[in-house]
C-alpha cells in the first residue's frame, strides 16, 4: 500500500471546497423586487448614506471624487448597477466579508442588516431617485 501524499490530500480538499462553493452559488434564487414594498431614495437610502458615508474624511469630500456620496448623482456614478445589487460597488463594499474592504471602515460602525437590506432592495428595484 502506498502512503497518502500530503499534497494529494490538500488538492482533493481544495477541489471539494470549490465544488461545494459552485453548488451553493448555483442554488441562489432570483429576488422578486416588484413584490416588495418600494424603497425610497429620499426617505430610506439618503439618510443611511448621509449618516454613515457622506461626511468629511470619507465619501463626503474631494478625497473620493470618483465615489462621492453627497448626492444621488454621485452615488450613481460610484458604480451602482440599477436592478443588479450584486454587481453594484456600493452593495459589494457594505456586504463583503473581507474586513480590509468593508465599508464603512473602522472606527465607524458597519451598517445594520436592515440598512444593507434596504440598499439591496433599492438597487434591485432600479435605484430610482424617488
Amino acid at each position: 500500500m502506498y502512503p497518502v501524499n500530503f499534497f494529494d490530500a490538500k488538492l482533493k480538499s481544495a477541489l471539494g471546497f470549490v465544488i461545494l462553493i459552485f453548488m451553493l452559488n448555483s442554488c441562489k434564487h432570483k429576488t422578486n423586487f416588484e413584490s416588495l414594498t418600494e424603497v425610497s431614495y429620499a426617505s430610506d437610502i439618503s439618510p443611511i448614506i448621509s449618516s454613515n458615508c457622506a461626511f468629511s474624511g470619507c465619501h463626503g469630500d474631494s478625497l473620493y471624487e470618483e465615489f462621492s456620496l453627497t448626492s444621488y448623482q454621485g452615488l450613481m456614478n460610484g458604480g451602482i448597477k440599477a436592478n443588479s445589487p450584486q454587481n453594484s460597488k456600493l452593495y459589494t463594499c457594505i456586504k463583503t466579508l473581507n474586513k480590509e474592504e468593508i465599508m464603512p471602515k473602522p472606527p465607524y460602525n458597519e451598517l445594520t442588516e436592515k440598512q444593507i437590506q434596504l440598499i439591496y432592495v433599492w438597487i434591485g428595484q432600479g435605484a430610482k431617485n424617488n
